[in-house]
């Protein structure tokens, strides 16, 4: 879990964040772009490509509904696009890296 997700700024943000989006459901997945029903299981996702920035807050335009792994639905779309996000950041570090010569 990032830090911004440990944030008491979040915990009590995400609630409210929630309850305006389950009152609109049915939506697209801000993952996957399939429609999110209000019988699934899921989690408020940030938009892709959207900053936090120094706030640490969002806002409802900056977020949506992104599918949790059910019964009803196949795979955890959030934390999917989250595994792939860190994954990049960590792989842009390692290219950054001297290379090592052939040998070492």
């Amino acid at each position: 879990m990032s830090q911004h997700h440990r944030d008491a700024r979040w915990s009590s943000h995400s609630p409210k964040l929630r309850a305006v989006i389950a009152a609109a459901l049915p939506l697209p997945c801000v993952d996957c772009g399939r429609p999110v029903l209000p019988e699934h299981k899921w989690q408020v996702g940030h938009l892709p490509g959207v900053d936090i920035g120094s706030s640490g807050s969002l806002s409802i335009e900056d977020v949506g509904p992104s599918h949790s792994k059910s019964d009803l639905w196949p795979r955890n779309c959030n934390q999917i696009a989250g595994g792939k996000l860190g994954a990049a950041k960590t792989n842009a570090r390692r290219t950054n890296k001297q290379q090592l010569p052939k040998g070492w």
